[in-house]
Parts: structure tokens; C-alpha cells; sequence
């Protein structure tokens, strides 16, 4: 017992330090500071929404209605992220050598890896579901049983999430073993199923409606469709002894039948995975000459294709774009009725007119929520010593990473630029205008990226999703895009609603944007060797 105590410790040491930031001078506030504000902060919008969700349900005694879409919510996000971890914390780890080397049983070492899932995930899912809680408890004044009941919810809510990653994740690394190009195969099946998962969110009320027509009420639509959180509604509307009771067995029977199972198949998936991988180590390559840019840059883009969790995040959201692209072809009749009918202040004939404006925050939205230089550095992890070592400069070899992220964004932008530009027909000004921020825009993001994760890179994290989806330089960046996101669409707005020429507003925004670009290039050349000298491995 004590082995596993000291194992579980030294592993949620070294991977749940999310925002670990490497500085020379690393003190309290940079360490934690951060991460405790943006978690209080996301509580308090969070907060804010159930309040005003509560303030609508309350007339109607709906008022659990609440917790009701706050879990199934965060059930969600828990699956969609447990897939992205399943892969790299349960699947193909760096240290399963280490560990199966020392005395301790397998059994211990799956149960380890599976709890430190558990608890990041209960993390992820406490800031979700204790404000919704918190703002139920303030209105309602509950018994005493729903203090007891939440606090059991809070605990159990994500062992079926978990559960659900652990088997697609197993189904995505057993298919991904059997071919040699495992990491495309990977890739290739977590878009897919996360594309699969919002189609199906996107047709959820239909769903929800055929069920609808055979219940009797909300708590029985959710306990039909999903138990957890049904069980958990029905706890604190009507506490039941044996039903608490049961609503626990069944979760830890759960837990226990799927760690039995991994347990069976967990250890020969990975040593599959490490046959592939050696199966390639004594090709003969033919070695050919090239410059230093090409090569630069085909490294470059080869890392990036070969990390399956690298490609899911940056790609998805660029498929995602050219899909909207399509849609709103396809469907604008119906799109801009919609939208006319959420908003009768907005008119069919300003949406056609704003067509190009539209477009132009399309693609904005597109270019800063993708961000790929954000990893980059990061993603070099022990080997940044060599990168040091090119003979190089280092804003060279940063430019050609930008560079390398370039080409993978630009073309899934033109791609959908094309689509909008063959249904609406826009004039050759427009077309040219939204061109230039095709290739304009991307570049502001991943300057930002690139400089943002110079100054702070995680050069020791233990696996690629801790990189991508964990580190300080993606939190950033993605806050940054946001906020530039936020701050375009609302001025297109403003300055649409008055009349202003489409195309004057998009030169606007471009020779913004190109003073930004600007400045981003003249601080990155001015700092870059002195990241360069901070990082150190």
C-alpha cells in the first residue's frame, strides 16, 4: 500500500503541474498564481450563466433543470478530452519501460495510470459543475441530503466519461497498432470521432424530442438517456437511501470491470505499439542534399504529422472551417433566416450585403483559434539542446517554424475561401481583400504563438497532449485569439451597422492586422536569442 501511495504521489507530481512555467525565477505567484485566477475566473462566468439560467427555470420549479444541463455538459467535455488523454496517459506512455522495471506488480501500474486520469478529470469537471451546484443550493436551500448527494455526484461523475475514453481510446491505439502508419491512423480516427460527436450534438434535440414523447417528465428524459446524471437528479429531489447506495455500487462496478478488462489487453497493446516502431528502425534511407529552409521545414512539418494529438487539435479546427464553409453554402437560405429570426433587427438584405465582412470573420475566427506554433517549441522537449546547436540563427530557425505552420493553415483556409467565393460570387476587390487576409491573419497567430511559447516553454512535459493541450504558451495563446477574435467581430459589427463599404472595413482591419504583424515580428527579432539562451533542457 505504501508502494502505491508513493508512485500515485510522484506521478500526479510529474503531470499535473498543467501550467508549470520554466523560468529562472520561478516564484509562487508565476507557478500558481495564474492557473488559480483563470479557474476562479471561469467558475465566476460559469457561475453568471447558471444565475441567469436559474432566474428562467425557478417560475416554472424546473430549478434542477440547472445541474441537470451543467452535467451532461461537462460529461461531454470530460469524453471529448478523455479521448485526447487516453492516448498518451493510458496508451503508449514514454515511462512504461521505467515502471514495469521496478517491483511492483502490473495491476498497480494500470491502476496508477488510470487513477491519475481520474484525477485530472475530476479537476476539469469541478470547475465546471460546482458553480451550477453552488448557485442551486443559494436559490433553492436544499436538506442536507444534497450536500451529501453533490458531493458523491462530484466524485462519480466522471468514472463513466473515463470510462467511455478508455474504450475508444483502446478501439483508436488496438486498429492504430496493426499498420505501420499508426500515427496517421490515429489521427485519422480522433477527428473522426470528434467530428461524429458534434454532428450528433448538433442533431441532439431530435434525439432528446423521441425520447420527449414516451417519458413523463425531465428527470425521467435524463435518466433514460443518461444515468448518472439522472440518478443524480433524482437524489437530491427525493434522497433515497438505497438508491445513494446503489448509485455508488454501480459506479465502482463500473470502475472495477473496466480496469479487469485493461488489465487483460493493456500491457500486449502497448508492446504492439513498440513493435511497429521497430520494425522501422533498420530501413536503409537514401541521404540527399537540400537546403537549410527545406529541410528546416520538413522536420518541421514531419513532427507535426507524425504527433496524432498535435494534428487533432490544430486540424480540427481548420476542417471545421472549411465544413462551415460548405454549410453556409449550401444552407444560407435557412442559416440567415435563423439568424433573422434570433435577431429581427438584422434583415436578410444585410446579410447578403455583409457577405464579404462575414466571410473576412470567418476566417479570422479560423486563423486565431488555430494556433500550432504555440507547441512547437515545447514539442522539442530534450532535444532543444540540438536545435541550439544548428548553425543557424535563431530567428531562422523560429521563422521556420512559423513557416512550417503556415503551410499546414493557408491551404484548409483557400480551400474554404474558394468554396464561399464559386456559391456568393464576390467582386474581384473582395476576393483579393479576404486572399490577403487568408495569408495575413494566420500569420499574426502564429507569430503570437510562436513568441508566447518561446517565453514560456514546457520543455519537460511527459507526454505531447500535456504540451498541446495542457501547457501555459496554449493557454495563452488561445486566451489571446479570443480576445483578438472578440474585438474584430465586434467592431465588423458596429462598423457594418453603419454603413460603412464592406471592403472599406476589411482594408481597415488588414492594415491593422499588418501593423500588428509588424510589431509581433520586430519583438520576436528583438528577443529571440535571449529566449533562446532561457530555454534551458
Amino acid at each position: 500500500m505504501k508502494k502505491i501511495i508513493v508512485l500515485i504521489k510522484v506521478s500526479l507530481n510529474h503531470d499535473m503541474n498543467i501550467f508549470k512555467i520554466n523560468t529562472k525565477r520561478q516564484g509562487k505567484l508565476s507557478k500558481f498564481g495564474l492557473p488559480i485566477f483563470l479557474s476562479l475566473y471561469l467558475m465566476f462566468v460559469l457561475g453568471m450563466y447558471s444565475s441567469e439560467l436559474m432566474k428562467v427555470l425557478k417560475p416554472l420549479n424546473l430549478e434542477f433543470a440547472v445541474l441537470t444541463l451543467f452535467g451532461l455538459g461537462v460529461s461531454f467535455l470530460s469524453l471529448i478530452e478523455g479521448v485526447y488523454k487516453s492516448s498518451t496517459l493510458l496508451f503508449n506512455s514514454k515511462d512504461d519501460n521505467l515502471l514495469l522495471s521496478l517491483p511492483i506488480k502490473k495491476g498497480t501500474v494500470l491502476f496508477i495510470r488510470i487513477f491519475k486520469f481520474y484525477v485530472f478529470e475530476l479537476l476539469y469537471n469541478s470547475l465546471f459543475i460546482l458553480p451550477a451546484m453552488v448557485i442551486y443550493a443559494v436559490n433553492v436551500v436544499p436538506r442536507w441530503t444534497y450536500y451529501l448527494s453533490s458531493f458523491v455526484a462530484l466524485l462519480l461523475l466522471p468514472i463513466v466519461p473515463i470510462v467511455l475514453s478508455c474504450i475508444i481510446g483502446f478501439i483508436i491505439a488496438f486498429l492504430s497498432s496493426r499498420f505501420k502508419g499508426k500515427n496517421i491512423f490515429q489521427t485519422l480516427f480522433s477527428t473522426f470521432f470528434i467530428l461524429l460527436i458534434m454532428y450528433l450534438s448538433f442533431n441532439i434535440d431530435g434525439f432528446v424530442s423521441n425520447i420527449a414523447e414516451k417519458a413523463n417528465g425531465i428527470n425521467d428524459i435524463i435518466t433514460r438517456f443518461y444515468y448518472p446524471v439522472g440518478a443524480y437528479i433524482s437524489l437530491i429531489n427525493d434522497f433515497n437511501v438505497v438508491s445513494f447506495i446503489i448509485y455508488i455500487i454501480i459506479h465502482i462496478f463500473i470502475s472495477v470491470i473496466t480496469i479487469i478488462i485493461l488489465s487483460k489487453l493493456y500491457f500486449k497493446l502497448n508492446s504492439n505499439f513498440k513493435k511497429v516502431l521497430a520494425s522501422h528502425r533498420f530501413k536503409k534511407y537514401r541521404v540527399k542534399t537540400t537546403n537549410k529552409m527545406k529541410s528546416f521545414v520538413k522536420k518541421e512539418l514531419n513532427k507535426f504529422f507524425s504527433t496524432p494529438v498535435f494534428v487533432t487539435n490544430a486540424v480540427f479546427g481548420l476542417v471545421l472551417f472549411i465544413i462551415c464553409c460548405i454549410l453556409f453554402s449550401l444552407k444560407f437560405d435557412s442559416i440567415a433566416h435563423s439568424i433573422t429570426k434570433a435577431y429581427p433587427e438584422i434583415s436578410i438584405e444585410f446579410i447578403k450585403n455583409g457577405l464579404p465582412v462575414i466571410m473576412f470573420g470567418i476566417v479570422c475566427f479560423a486563423s486565431f483559434m488555430t494556433s500550432i506554433t504555440s507547441s512547437m517549441i515545447s514539442l522539442e522537449g530534450k532535444s532543444f539542446g540540438i536545435l541550439k546547436s544548428f548553425p543557424l540563427k535563431p530567428i531562422k530557425i523560429v521563422m521556420y517554424k512559423v513557416l512550417a505552420a503556415l503551410i499546414v493553415m493557408v491551404p484548409c483556409i483557400l480551400i474554404g475561401d474558394i468554396i464561399i467565393f464559386v456559391r456568393f460570387r464576390f467582386n474581384v476587390i473582395s476576393i483579393l481583400l479576404i486572399l490577403i487576409a487568408s495569408f495575413l491573419l494566420p500569420l499574426v497567430s502564429e507569430l503570437i504563438g510562436i513568441i508566447v511559447n518561446l517565453k514560456y516553454p514546457k520543455i519537460d512535459a511527459s507526454n505531447d497532449t500535456e504540451v498541446v493541450k495542457q501547457s501555459m504558451s496554449s493557454l495563452i495563446s488561445v486566451i489571446a485569439g479570443m480576445a483578438l477574435i472578440a474585438l474584430t467581430i465586434t467592431l465588423l459589427y458596429t462598423f457594418i451597422n453603419k454603413g460603412v463599404d464592406s471592403n472599406i472595413i476589411i482594408l481597415m482591419f488588414l492594415t491593422f492586422y499588418s501593423l500588428v504583424c509588424l510589431i509581433l515580428f520586430l519583438v520576436l527579432k528583438k528577443n529571440c536569442n535571449k529566449y533562446f539562451d532561457n530555454i534551458n533542457v
